[in-house]
């Protein structure tokens, strides 16, 4: 698992200011649960950024203490997801400082089959990108009962809604996004004001070992078009309908 976590550290490093991803496709099945029409929304909470001298100009409002503190609100509310120890987060290696100067803390938290991952902001101790992340099998991976990308999903779902403080009948919405990264031509979608991105590192000697990582993060409106990020609620809009 250490090896895991250092991998999704790595992803979340190179990738802290940019979605330049590709060729990130996985194959797997829709949830069980996705967004309709009618709830592609706009549902931003104003109070959830605010403006930062980092490299993709803004950040979250949140610590990871407030942040743990709204997960588990929301996970507690949410079948099959478990709490999380805010005790339990830990510092991977030492101060990074990126390319506009502002210094920077990488953390993880670990699971027994996933991660999750963030960038906080050393002086206001303010969350830059968080991520929850696993092994490309494990996504994959089913039993009897249920898909583990199910689970995954929603736990990305959740993590989204609590870091960016939307209301939670948008878990639906960030969980249908966060599907679309998984299989469709453009791994990274704008909603919002915030990037959704999927991350992978291949491991040839073992592809059982491929990790990969469900992110989001806040940035400057202007980066949205010189990222060349697909507007989700357009992509959405432009999705045909199913029928039985």
């Amino acid at each position: 698992m250490k090896k895991l976590i250092i991998s999704l550290l790595i992803i979340s490093a190179v990738l802290l200011c940019g979605c330049n991803d590709s060729n990130n496709s996985i194959n797997v099945e829709q949830p069980e649960k996705i967004a309709t029409g009618d709830q592609i929304f706009s549902a931003k909470n104003e109070n959830a950024v605010e403006e930062s001298d980092n490299v993709n100009g803004m950040r979250f409002t949140l610590t990871l203490a407030e942040f743990t503190e709204k997960y588990n609100e929301i996970a507690r509310r949410t079948d099959g997801i478990l709490a999380i120890n805010k005790e339990k987060w830990k510092v991977n290696g030492d101060v990074k400082t990126d390319t506009n100067g502002v210094e920077i803390r990488y953390y993880y938290y670990d699971e027994t089959d996933t991660n999750f991952t963030a960038t906080v902001e050393v002086q206001t101790g303010k969350i830059l990108n968080i991520g929850c992340g696993t092994t490309m099998s494990n996504f994959v991976a089913q039993d009897e009962n249920s898909s583990n990308s199910d689970k995954i999903l929603k736990k990305s779902a959740i993590m989204a809604a609590a870091v960016c403080q939307f209301p939670t009948d948008s878990l639906d919405v960030l969980q249908d996004i966060f599907y679309r990264t998984t299989f469709d031509s453009s791994s990274s979608f704008w909603y919002q004001g915030f990037i959704f991105t999927l991350s992978t590192q291949e491991n040839k000697s073992d592809s059982e070992k491929s990790v990969m990582l469900l992110r989001v993060f806040p940035v400057k409106d202007e980066l949205k078009d010189e990222w060349k990020v697909t507007d989700y609620e357009a992509y959405a809009a432009s999705v045909p309908v199913a029928t039985e």
